[in-house]
């Protein structure tokens, strides 16, 4: 297997815990019935905010570390919308 495969290959087994680990859904269900139970907003500004700030530490690499922010992001807007669907009875 040449370089170029082995790196895709680790690329491939990264994916698949990722997925894996996309239970992160579950909770946010669990989050979207508390909230909806307790009236609250499907959006917290500052608990995202504690969330990127303390997780943006995992990262060392400052080549990459504003990417893991984006992700962050990406993964929050997705909680959300996931959350503002099951709020609404969808």
């Amino acid at each position: 297997m040449n370089e170029l495969n082995q790196i895709r290959a680790k690329i491939n087994d990264i994916d698949k815990e990722m997925a894996a680990l996309f239970q992160r859904m579950e909770m946010s269900a669990q989050v979207a019935a508390l909230k909806k139970e307790r009236g609250l907003s499907v959006r917290d500004t500052e608990r995202e905010r504690e969330l990127i700030d303390r997780n943006r530490g995992y990262i060392t690499d400052e080549a990459v570390g504003s990417y893991y922010v984006q992700f962050l992001r990406s993964v929050i807007d997705l909680s959300c919308a996931y959350q503002g669907r099951l709020m609404e009875g969808m």
